[in-house]
């Protein structure tokens, strides 16, 4: 009897394992494409929503400003963190631009320098004036050094020494003279108990990346040397009267700080919404004598990852001035 050979069909294991390479190939390309798309869209996102509110708020401010008869404050020469004005509406008269929530700390430029800020954490002592929440701490920098070391973090402690580390934010890039905003996990404050506000960064010498300060109270604020990146349970600071540029804004709603407006007799509006945070709002009243009023806005919006996800971090410092009756 005669057999009837068949040729074999199929692959080789050597045929097998080149198309699984190949497969595993454009697979990883495509992830890659895909991660790649979806990264840059998120930065577009928040890019956009900053440089968006950004713009809308100015135009606010900007437009009330020219449309108004007169500031009642900040007086000539002075700056403050919230704006007053008269409008020729009646019922719209005071109008009110300010932060939401309960300031706690300085958020106001102190005029100096501190010095040798790197590798050592700086702290100011406050008493919460309200109960509630926050969610973001805020520091103003001087001159920044070169990357990578250009980064600071913050943290918030309890007690009437740091005795109870409350939040740490994660690391941020500095920007030079200027507000610089740290989220931190949203934490609860208490009415009346006493916290502070640290920072420490990983600059090198003299100079890099120093907070701005003024004179304060006896032992408002404290330093102990600490290794950028770490934070303790608790520390005693060497206390000293100076009081830093930082604070954080208590929110009783749990939403984050936010610029508002008040016309007349109505409700407060937000008018940024929970997706960003605003810092640094300084309004300079730099009016002359027998000339007209002319304000000069300020402030910085952050975008918020509270939660320290993969997120891109996005701020931007926004700056105008507008005259009354213009």
């Amino acid at each position: 009897m005669k057999y009837r050979r068949h040729n074999q069909t199929g692959y080789t294991l050597v045929e097998l394992l080149l198309y699984i390479a190949i497969v595993g190939s454009l697979l990883t390309a495509i992830v890659f494409f895909l991660g790649t798309t979806v990264e840059s869209r998120l930065k577009n996102e928040t890019i956009s929503e900053v440089n968006d509110q950004g713009a809308s708020i100015m135009d606010t401010l900007t437009q009330t400003i020219r449309n108004a008869t007169s500031i009642t404050s900040p007086a000539s020469g002075a700056s403050l963190p919230a704006l007053t004005l008269v409008v020729p509406t009646g019922t719209l008269s005071p109008t009110v631009f300010d932060l939401s929530g309960t300031l706690f700390g300085l958020n106001l430029d102190g005029g100096t320098s501190d010095t040798s800020d790197h590798d050592a954490m700086n702290a100011t002592k406050i008493v919460a004036g309200a109960t509630g929440t926050i969610s973001s701490l805020n520091a103003y920098v001087a001159t920044v050094a070169a990357s990578p070391n250009n980064q600071a973090q913050m943290a918030l402690y309890s007690g009437t020494t740091p005795t109870t580390l409350l939040a740490t934010s994660s690391s941020v890039t500095l920007k030079a003279n200027t507000w610089n905003n740290f989220p931190i996990p949203t934490t609860p404050v208490t009415s009346g108990q006493t916290y502070w506000i640290a920072y420490n960064t990983n600059g090198l010498a003299t100079g890099d990346n120093d907070l701005r300060e003024r004179s304060g109270s006896a032992g408002q604020s404290g330093f102990l040397a600490q290794t950028f990146g770490t934070w303790p349970n608790s520390w005693t600071p060497t206390t000293q009267s100076t009081e830093f540029s930082m604070y954080a804004m208590i929110d009783p709603a749990n939403t984050p700080g936010a610029i508002r407006i008040k016309e007349g007799s109505g409700s407060v509006v937000p008018l940024t919404d929970s997706n960003v945070q605003l810092s640094g709002l300084n309004f300079r009243n730099l009016t002359r004598t027998g000339a007209p009023g002319v304000i000069q806005i300020t402030f910085t919006l952050s975008r918020l990852n509270p939660l320290g996800r993969n997120e891109y971090d996005y701020q931007k410092t926004f700056t105008a001035s507008a005259e009354v009756g213009w």
